[in-house]
Formats: structure tokens, sequence, C-alpha cells
């Protein structure tokens, strides 16, 4: 006996296909497994817990926020510390870690209508120009600073070697969180950053340039 039904797959909130088709009883019943094993979440790429025990064994201080979807820890000097933020997006398919400037009493650091915010934004172009790891980022909505990683997973998993490179990168961005804090202060590179602060000069021309554009 053969039932016609329509099936629709999804993933990552994206519906991939939807078809008819003739299915016998027994196909019906591994397209039910299937399908409950997808409500489960066993088809995600790699969950919030998994990225949390490879932290355990890398003995990075996190934690684990399940009610949130997130993983939160801290990282670089008493001058200099940035909140970290892990989440795994599009079901497991997108690994995302972002850190964001803190303050001397624990606060996000915002540059909202900040005197300096040209100058700061010019910084952070020469930084993402210099690296092709993480993307510094200015939210002219809340005036946020932060440094981001993306890494699409799609079917793969992270191993903890590339773990523990993407965490030793944030732990060093302690150095850009003390140039972006001399900046808001002082309006200037700290002393030593002649090289940079020429690229700086370039780069906010070029800024300048793309904002009378519209950019």
């Amino acid at each position: 006996v053969k039932s016609e039904i329509i099936v629709f797959v999804t993933f990552c909130k994206k519906t991939a296909f939807c078809y008819k088709k003739k299915y016998s009883r027994h196909n019906m019943s591994l397209i039910k497994v299937i399908l409950k094993h997808q409500k489960k979440g066993l088809y995600m790429a790699m969950t919030l817990q998994e990225i949390a025990s490879i932290f355990e064994e890398l003995e990075f201080g996190h934690h684990l926020k399940e009610e949130d979807s997130v993983i939160i820890s801290a990282g670089g000097s008493a001058e200099n510390r940035l909140a970290y933020f892990v989440r795994a997006r599009e079901d497991g398919e997108l690994f995302e870690m972002s850190g964001r400037l803190l303050d001397e009493e624990t606060n996000v650091i915002s540059a909202k209508n900040h005197k300096y915010v040209n100058i700061l934004m010019a910084y952070l172009l020469q930084r993402n120009n210099d690296t092709k790891f993480g993307t510094w980022e200015f939210d002219s909505s809340d005036g946020t600073i932060s440094i981001n990683i993306e890494i699409p997973l799609e079917d793969n998993q992270l191993t903890k070697a590339q773990l523990k490179r993407i965490t030793g990168y944030m732990i060093s961005c302690g150095t850009e969180a003390g140039e972006i804090k001399h900046i808001l202060e002082h309006g200037k590179l700290p002393l030593g950053g002649d090289e940079a602060a020429k690229k700086i000069a370039e780069l906010e021309a070029m800024l300048a340039q793309l904002q009378g554009n519209g950019i």
C-alpha cells in the first residue's frame, strides 16, 4: 500500500525543497525517523555544549548560559579587558565569537557621538586592512566597539586547534583595546605608533571621501 504525502525539508530556518511523491510504508517510517531526529537538533553542525567542552580542555574560563544560547568569558589585562561572547548560529552551522571593550568598571565602552569617533573608525579600518583574521566593527547605533570572528561550519566542526587559535587571537586583542582607549582619551595613537598614525591619516582621508560619496 502506498500513500501520497508532501514532505517539506527545512534546514537553517530555510525551506530547502519540497516535493510530492508516493512512498511505501517503510519509506514513510524512515522519513518520520529523520524528521524526529531533526527536531531534536541531531543535525546541528556544532552545539554550544561541544564548544564549551573544548574550552574546558583548553582551560579557557567561560560560563555557558544555555537559556540565552551564549557562552560568556573575559580576558586581557586589568586595564584593557574584553568581554567575549560565543554563539552557534544558523542551527550550529555558523560559529561566532565577538569581543567587546570594557572599562575599568567592567562596563561596555561606548563611543557614540564621541569627538574622536572619526579617528577611531580610521584606526579600526587600518586594523582590518592589516589583518586577515577577525574584523573590528563599530556600531553607530549604540557606540559599541567589537572584534568579531565568524566561521561557516556547514556540516563540519571546529577542532581543538582551531578554537585554541581563535581564543589566542581574541586574548591578543588586548593590545588593540589599549590603543583604542588611548585614542578615545587623547585623539591619537600611543607614542611609538608613527607608522600606524601615517596609515590612519591615509585611511581617514579615504573615510572622508567615502562619507562624502554617501557611503
